[in-house]
This record gives C-alpha cells, sequence and structure tokens, in this order.
C-alpha cells in the first residue's frame, strides 16, 4: 500500500484551501448571474433613443420638474463582496447610454506616492475598474471622464452627479479640495449654482451636487443636498421627509434598510404624494439592502424594478428623480417617459 508523506498531504490540502479560496474570491467578487426585466414599451415615440431623450424637452423646464431615471451607488459594477456591495452591472458609460441622468457618486480619499485622489467607494468596499480582482481602484476622473465623453457626443443631455463623502480618515474640506480640482479643471462642463437650473441652462454639463457638508472651511459651489440617515428598518407612517436650504426645498425618500414589501410602499406612497416642482426636489430611492443582517441589492432589484415597471406612471407628471439598483434602458424609459414631450 502506498502511503503518502507529510509533505505531499500537505500539498494536497493547501492546494484544497487555496482553490476553495479562489472559488470565494471570485463569488464575492462577481455577484450572482445577471436578472433581467422584460416588459412592452412603445418603441415607436422618438424620445425613446435612451441616449438622447432629454433633446425632447422644453429648454424652459426646471430640471427639478423633469422626471429623472437615476442609479443608486452608480459605481459598484465591480467590486468585491458582490452579493452584497454591488448594485450596478454596467459602468457609467452604458448607464448614461442606457438614459439614467442622476448619479450617486460615493467618494474617499486614496493617498498614494502621485498624490491624492477621490477614489470611488461603496463604504469600506472599494470600486474598480473591471471584473478583475486585482484591478486599479476606479478614480473620480475615469468616471468623469466618461461623463465629459457621453455629454460631448450628446449636447442636449444633462447629467446630475450627487457626490456622497464615504471616507472616516479625512474631512470634507480635503475631499471637497479634491473634487473641486476636477471641476475647476473642467470649468465649462461643470454647473456648480447654488440655484435649481432650467434645462436650457445646463444642456451639456454636469450638474454639481453634495451630500455632505464642509465643516472646516467654506465651500458654496453646487446644490447642497445633504439628508439625515434613514436607515431605519421598522417603517414609518410617514417614508420621505422634507429638507429645506436657502435655495430649494427637497423631499427624500431613502429608506435602504427595509424589506422589499415596505420598500416598495414606501416608493409608492412618495410618488402618489410627493410634489416635485420649479423649486423642489423629490427623490425617490427604489433601492434597498433588506432589512437582514446581509444585503442582497440585486435579489431585491429583481423584484422592486418588476414591480416599478408595472406601476402605472402618469404621462405629463413630474416624479422628480427615482432612483434604481441594476437599472435597464426599459426601466429608465418606463420612468422617463412621464415627462412632458
Amino acid at each position: 500500500m502506498y502511503l503518502m508523506n507529510k509533505g505531499q498531504i500537505f500539498r494536497i490540502i493547501s492546494g484544497v484551501m487555496i482553490a476553495i479560496i479562489v472559488v470565494i474570491l471570485v463569488a464575492l467578487f462577481v455577484g450572482d448571474d445577471d436578472a433581467s426585466v422584460n416588459v412592452d414599451i412603445d418603441m415607436s415615440v422618438p424620445y425613446s433613443d435612451t441616449s438622447n431623450w432629454m433633446s425632447f424637452l422644453s429648454d424652459e423646464a426646471y430640471l427639478s420638474e423633469v422626471t429623472l431615471p437615476g442609479t443608486h451607488d452608480s459605481c459598484t459594477q465591480n467590486v468585491i463582496f458582490g452579493f452584497a456591495a454591488r448594485c450596478q452591472d454596467t459602468d457609467i458609460s452604458q448607464q448614461l447610454k442606457d438614459g439614467y441622468r442622476y448619479l450617486d457618486l460615493r467618494v474617499a480619499v486614496d493617498e498614494n506616492d502621485d498624490g491624492n485622489k477621490l477614489k470611488l467607494v461603496h463604504g469600506i468596499v472599494n470600486c474598480h475598474v473591471d471584473g478583475n480582482l486585482f484591478s486599479d481602484y476606479l478614480y473620480l476622473q475615469d468616471v468623469t471622464d466618461s461623463i465629459y465623453k457621453f455629454l460631448q457626443d450628446h449636447p442636449n443631455e444633462t447629467v446630475m452627479v450627487n457626490v456622497k463623502m464615504e471616507d472616516d480618515d479625512h474631512t470634507a474640506a480635503e475631499v471637497q479640495k479634491l473634487l473641486m480640482e476636477e471641476v475647476k479643471a473642467n470649468r465649462n462642463v461643470w454647473y456648480t449654482g447654488e440655484d435649481i437650473p432650467t434645462l436650457g441652462e445646463v444642456r451639456g454639463k454636469v450638474v454639481l451636487a453634495t451630500r455632505f457638508s464642509d465643516k472646516d472651511g467654506d465651500f458654496s459651489e453646487g446644490l447642497k443636498m445633504p439628508w439625515v440617515d434613514q436607515g431605519n428598518v421598522t417603517p414609518t407612517d410617514i417614508p420621505y421627509e422634507l429638507y429645506v436650504n436657502d435655495s430649494f426645498r427637497m423631499w427624500v425618500q431613502d429608506r435602504y434598510k427595509y424589506s422589499v414589501e415596505n420598500k416598495y410602499d414606501a416608493v409608492v406612497d412618495g410618488l402618489e404624494n410627493c410634489e416635485a416642482d420649479s423649486g423642489t426636489f423629490f427623490l425617490n430611492f427604489v433601492s434597498t439592502a433588506g432589512d437582514g443582517k446581509l444585503g442582497h441589492p440585486k435579489g431585491y432589484a429583481s423584484t422592486l424594478n418588476d414591480l416599478i415597471l408595472e406601476y402605472d406612471l402618469k404621462d405629463n407628471t413630474s416624479y422628480g428623480i427615482i432612483i434604481v439598483d441594476f437599472g435597464t434602458p426599459d426601466l429608465a424609459r418606463h420612468i422617463y417617459y412621464t415627462n412632458s414631450f
């Protein structure tokens, strides 16, 4: 009988362990298979072109009056722990081509020998440029380059970016300094006013909004859109909250720990009751991480997106910004078709 020595046994065990680790890491990084949403959408209208739909809207419409499809945690296509952290399965370029005009960017400072830069994150998880486990971080300039290219090719569109700081190791002033370096280097492409613009004012431009406050300096550029965390699990009677600044009002429904059932109820409550007008933004998040200990955005989105597609959104109605996980072109169409074309 052939007996293996300790070295052979060790090599076999090590090989098995490495294989298991690789499988786990790949599963965490890639996440599960893509899901699709099937629905009949009227493709005969001229604004069915998701890359160019805003060109059919009036210049006089205020941005807050336009029903905008948006994506939540927009840069999370390539993240480790994909099961729990991935919220989109397309990159920024594709999301814009698919009709989404509101981007949710989460940033942190990356310190390196070439100087500090803003990288895209989802909490403590870094976003990467591709699905390679060891690929480079996705940086703000990667994202803005994609936006600039889209707007160059589609000058009648506009893209609203809402930047949130998710960094416990640096100050808001440090983040804002790096953010404004990018803006100032491309000043002609950005709208940085504090008042809600008309669509005519911002065609071909990136509209800057921020979700964090500058506690260490004077920062006054862009739309101020911070809101109090809505991470409660237990449903509230009124799921959306009102915030008022010197320039505009803002309703926000961002109950990101609700169950699918409670989340859908909250979204519909907002659709039926919240106003979006020339002086009021309404942000209605369809996304949720669920009310359990480990979230699974894609599983929840597959149900919620279907429910939104089945919901009878009315024509010529301003629903504000409807923000989704794993957005598809047809879901974007269903949302933006409600505008007054």
